[in-house]
């Protein structure tokens, strides 16, 4: 699913791969937001079901990436070849983003990634934090204080990470706020407007000025 910006030309990519990888309501609604302040979004579904970080393989994992980064050469085309392309996810999409940041990305951002994958080893599919670590391009990571889907220890070693690159890394932990604090679905409980109206200022400014 691709969304254009209503008027104008893009002025770069970005892929988003969904909170749960399934291309939903929530999915369409953040590529819109993006799309309304001018990058194409290309929105790439990974299941057919919602998934969940306990619940994927190895195997999918490997597909995941290799699709990603497929879709990321496939939008840079289609834009040209000459603008840039970034990437974004929440939840296990950003763990998803965080493991892609050595595919050609320009920029990516994460919301709530886990940092701790199950399905990881040494060969195969490195941990987040070990990609993060060799990114080949600028990472903005963003957390709620109170997740308790995420632990603040992952979210610290993640941090630490971000400070040695010596790159344009960017980090934020939202005060008071948990696991889904973004994510305005009915019945969400952990919903906050003001942090995710300032979350989506935040991601704009990243990509603005990182992949124009």
């Amino acid at each position: 699913m691709l969304v254009n910006p209503k008027n104008g030309s893009p002025k770069a990519g970005v892929i988003l791969v969904p909170k749960r990888w399934v291309a939903d309501a929530a999915a369409l609604h953040s590529a819109r937001a993006l799309a309304d302040v001018g990058f194409a979004c290309r929105v790439l579904e990974l299941s057919s079901a919602p998934r969940s970080i306990d619940d994927v393989t190895s195997d999918e994992i490997v597909a995941g990436l290799t699709k990603l980064k497929a879709a990321e050469e496939e939008l840079r085309k289609s834009l040209g070849g000459k603008k840039k392309v970034g990437a974004i996810g929440a939840w296990i999409g950003g763990t998803m983003v965080l493991q892609a940041t050595d595919k050609g990305f320009d920029a990516c951002v994460v919301v709530c990634p886990f940092i701790t994958l199950p399905v990881a080893d040494d060969v195969m599919i490195p941990q987040p934090l070990d990609m993060a670590a060799r990114a080949k391009c600028p990472i903005l990571a963003v957390f709620g204080e109170r997740d308790g889907d995420v632990p603040l220890e992952d979210v610290r070693a993640l941090e630490k990470v971000l400070s040695r690159t010596g790159s344009v890394d960017e980090a934020y932990t939202y005060p008071g706020v948990g696991h889904a604090f973004f994510d305005n679905e009915p019945g969400n409980k952990e919903y906050r407007e003001p942090a995710e109206r300032d979350l989506w200022m935040r991601i704009e400014r990243f990509f603005t000025n990182r992949i124009l």
